[in-house]
Order: C-alpha cells, then sequence, then structure tokens
C-alpha cells in the first residue's frame, strides 16, 4: 500500500490542500487536520476536497479529532479516522464517482522519476505572457515619462510677500469686579479684587538743630574726718552743692578716710549730669548724702570744670512727615509687587489707578525732641487693587479689530498686540481704561486664481499680472528650472507657490 501522510497547517486554505494534493505522489493520501484548520470547516470545502481526489486519481482519508471534521466528512464520501495508525492499517471504502473523469497527474506515480518543473507563465499559458508583456511596457513608459519630464518639463516656483496693514483700534473699557463675561456691546470686561497685606520700614536722617549737654563736668574734692575713726569713702558716694541749683557728684573711686580728727583724703568726683551747670567755683560743694555725713565733711577746695554743651540733631514733626511721604512711596511701590504675586499668574494687569495702600498702624523708634540723628518709621498696611486678565484684553480687542477689517484680508496669526493705558479712572468699584490694540492683516490669496493664465508666460509678463492681482511688499521672486527657460512652464502642476510673511 503506498500510503502518503500530509500534515496541513491550522493557517492552510482550501487552495493550498488542493495543491498539495496535486504535488503528492502516493496513491492513498492522509491529511493530518490540526484542531482549528480553516480549509475544512465547511461542506462545500469538503466536496471540493473530494472532487479534486478524484480528479488526480487518489484517495483521500483525514486524521482528525475535531467535531466538525468528523461530520461533515462522511457528506462527501471521505473517510476519517481518529489517529494516523487506524488510517494506515484500514481498508479505506472508496469509489470514484462516475461524473468526476479522471485527469492526467502533473507528477508522476513512480516516486524514482523526478518531479517535472513546470514554470507559473506555462500555468497561466498564453494570457500569462501577454500580461507580462503588458506590466513591462507599461513600466518602461512610465519610466521613459519621467526621464523625459524631468528633463524637458520645465518647473517653477514663485514666491510672494503680500503686503501687510495695520488694524488698530482704541477704545475705553469699564474693568467691572461685579461681572464674569466679556460684554462687547457695552464694553466691560471682567475684573478681580485683591487685598493681600504688606508691611514697610524707612529711615530718614532727623534735620532740626538743638543744643545738648555734652560733657561731664570733673574735679577733686576734700573730705574731712571729724569723729577720729577711720572710715571708707564707697565708689560712687554722692556730694552736692547747697546753694542755687543743686548740683550733684559722684566719686570716681573707692577711698578710705584715715582715723584722727580732721584727718582728711581727697578723692575725685564728677558730675552726674553732663553740661556746663556742672561747672562750680571753690567751696561750693558742702553736703555729703548718706550715712558718711555723720562722720565726715567735704569741700572743694578747687573749682570744678569741663562740664559743655553742643549742637545735636533732634527729631521733628517735618521729619515724621517725609518719613510718612517716604514710606507712601515704598508701600505704593511695594503694593503693585504684591498684588501681582497675590494674583498669582503673569498675565494679568494690575490697574495702577486702582491700587490703594491702607495704613493698619505705625510704630517710632523716637518720639518729637528726642536727640537722634535719624527717625525709622515702621507701619503694616493692606494693599487693595483691581486687576485684569490680558487674556480678556485680548479677547475684546480682536473682535474690534476683525469689524475693521478691509475686505479680502485675514489676520495674520501671532500679530496681535494690546496696551493699556496706566492713566485710568475710578468710578465706584469700577475702573475706566483706555485699551490700545492693534494686529497686521494680510490679503486672502485664492492660489488657484493667483497662477491663472501664468502657463507659458514670459517670466516677466508673469511678474507683472502678480503684481496687478494682490498688493505685494516686493516684487514676485519667480524661480524657473532648467534656469536657461525663460517662460512659465506650460503644465500648471510642475508651478510652485509660496506665501511669505512680510516682515
Amino acid at each position: 500500500m503506498n500510503d502518503q501522510v500530509i500534515t496541513l497547517d491550522k493557517n492552510d486554505t482550501i487552495l493550498q490542500v488542493h495543491s498539495k494534493i496535486e504535488w503528492a505522489d502516493g496513491r492513498r493520501i492522509i491529511l493530518l487536520v490540526p484542531r482549528g484548520c480553516r480549509a475544512l470547516d465547511a461542506e462545500h470545502e469538503m466536496k471540493l476536497l473530494r472532487r479534486w481526489a478524484d480528479q488526480n486519481d487518489v484517495q483521500v482519508a483525514l486524521v482528525s479529532t475535531e467535531y466538525n471534521v468528523n461530520a461533515l466528512a462522511p457528506t462527501a464520501g471521505l473517510p476519517v479516522f481518529s489517529t494516523l495508525e487506524k488510517a494506515e492499517g484500514a481498508t479505506w471504502k472508496w469509489q470514484r464517482r462516475a461524473a468526476e473523469p479522471a485527469i492526467a497527474r502533473a507528477t508522476p506515480l513512480d516516486p524514482d522519476e523526478p518531479k517535472p518543473y513546470k514554470p507559473i507563465l506555462d500555468r497561466l499559458g498564453l494570457a500569462g505572457w501577454k500580461l507580462l508583456l503588458t506590466v513591462a511596457l507599461f513600466g518602461a513608459a512610465v519610466v521613459f515619462l519621467v526621464a523625459v519630464a524631468s528633463v524637458l518639463v520645465p518647473s517653477a516656483t514663485v514666491t510672494i510677500v503680500p503686503e501687510s496693514v495695520i488694524i488698530s483700534d482704541a477704545s475705553e473699557v469699564i474693568l467691572d469686579p461685579s461681572v464674569t463675561t466679556i460684554d462687547h456691546i457695552n464694553a466691560i470686561v471682567p475684573a478681580e479684587i485683591s487685598r493681600p497685606p504688606i508691611s514697610g520700614t524707612v529711615t530718614v536722617n532727623t534735620t532740626r538743630k538743638a543744643t545738648a549737654p555734652a560733657d561731664h563736668a570733673s574735679g577733686v574734692v576734700t573730705f574731712s574726718n571729724f569723729q577720729g575713726t577711720e572710715a571708707t569713702i564707697p565708689l560712687g558716694t554722692v556730694v552736692a552743692t547747697t546753694s542755687g541749683a543743686t548740683q550733684r557728684y559722684s566719686t570716681t573711686i573707692t577711698a578710705t578716710l584715715p582715723a584722727g580728727f580732721n584727718a582728711r583724703v581727697n578723692v575725685p568726683v564728677r558730675a552726674i549730669k553732663p553740661g556746663p551747670e556742672g561747672n562750680v567755683r571753690a567751696l561750693q560743694i558742702n553736703f555729703i548724702e548718706g550715712p558718711l555725713s555723720a562722720q565726715a565733711r567735704v569741700v572743694n577746695q578747687s573749682a570744678l570744670g569741663g562740664g559743655s554743651i553742643k549742637e545735636v540733631n533732634i527729631v521733628s514733626f517735618d521729619d515724621r512727615a517725609t518719613a510718612r511721604e517716604r514710606m507712601n512711596a515704598v508701600l505704593k511701590q511695594k503694593a503693585l509687587q504684591v498684588l501681582q504675586e497675590a494674583a498669582d499668574d503673569t498675565n494679568v494687569y494690575i490697574v495702577p489707578a486702582s491700587v490703594e495702600v491702607i495704613v493698619l498702624g505705625e510704630a517710632w523708634d523716637h518720639l518729637v525732641d528726642d536727640p537722634s540723628d535719624t527717625l525709622t518709621l515702621k507701619t503694616d498696611a493692606v494693599a487693595s487693587g483691581l486687576f485684569a486678565r490680558y487674556s480678556d484684553f485680548e479677547t475684546f480687542a480682536e473682535r474690534r479689530l476683525l469689524s475693521k477689517m478691509p475686505q479680502g484680508y485675514q489676520a495674520l496669526p501671532g500679530t496681535l498686540r494690546v496696551e493699556a493705558d496706566p492713566n485710568a479712572r475710578a468710578e465706584g468699584n469700577t475702573v475706566i481704561i483706555k485699551v490700545r490694540a492693534a494686529l497686521l492683516a494680510t490679503p486672502v490669496i485664492d492660489r488657484s486664481k493667483l497662477l491663472d493664465g501664468l502657463d507659458d508666460l514670459p517670466i516677466s509678463e508673469a511678474v507683472k499680472k502678480l503684481q496687478a492681482r494682490v498688493k505685494l511688499a516686493e516684487p514676485p521672486k519667480i524661480q524657473v528650472t532648467p534656469s536657461w527657460w525663460g517662460r512659465m512652464p506650460y503644465f500648471r502642476f510642475r508651478t510652485t507657490l509660496f506665501v511669505e510673511t512680510q516682515k
């Protein structure tokens, strides 16, 4: 028994199964059908397989465990087995159907003879040769035409720079914190109010002059012992005058009063208060403050001097006014910065005219008439201001500019500029501000109409027609390839138009 086993792939088609049967060598062909094989999943495909088996004078059996294959194979008269061993050992009940005439096999049944090679064109016959010849001639013609066009058919690039016009507008806008949308009819733009806390410190130089005590008077006094016992004169012992305005002095060292009646010791003293009032003549100091007065007497044998006055700066009300004025400027400038930060967006406009500084408290480091070269003021306040978003300004301005756009022009993207006038005026809770805006507009270019009628014209005439059809900022540039060709291309598709923006 000459059996040939062929294993199918689950992705094989019915035509691929037919090809495998046609080129098989055996009389009996066993097809191993895998699960999910799509070539034999329908009744008509089973019948086609049976027909091709009869036409090639071979017997075909299937080996499969799938229910669908086992059910469909008998309808076409194909034996089906569960294992290869059963298929090889069984006698197949095969009877060729008379309606299917046998045809010569494409391969010999003798396995020792070589298989003949049959080119695909031989299979297709005369129609295949005609198809091949047609494709070859068409390809050669296309290559030839492309080569001729690239050499003989000229091409051109036309570059134009349309003249741009400036569209501008200046209008007053009401910034209103009570609205949330733009009112184009009444020119109202939404705004917001911010009130962040601020503080500042300024220092000014005092300008008022006055005299003030400078140095302390000093000298020597003599202590006399009138009880006879030794006594200690502590540092800082106070002695004073008793006539006129009392002047007080303190000892600058610790001294010992010797024992013995009328024993004496000289001790240096210094006026407690500075100034010339401490300068006294001899014998003016004669009083001892404290318990030492019960043991000794005191007198200045010579005059005390050195007390003086000097000219100093003192704080005045004018200095306070100057500090407040400077503080207002500092807080106003700081308020703009703090309001910008509080807005948390760089694309906002703080209206300078709406900025206010509300002072909550002041602290001075010196009182009026205090001697000092400087005066420092610290202020706590709240910054209040109105701000609007530039995007709202741009939306409002763009609509007004587009209404002024000349017919046949269009806005050039990215050219819109908006500027808010800082000289605004407040009216109640709103602010009226002038907004200036401008953009560039260019002519609308219809490329097909612009190039209409330029085919096969001399370059100079084409330039004139382009200049007559659209306003240009500079003469058009036409570059023709090959460069020696002096006319526009005959074919429109060979001309390319580039439109550039005026700088």
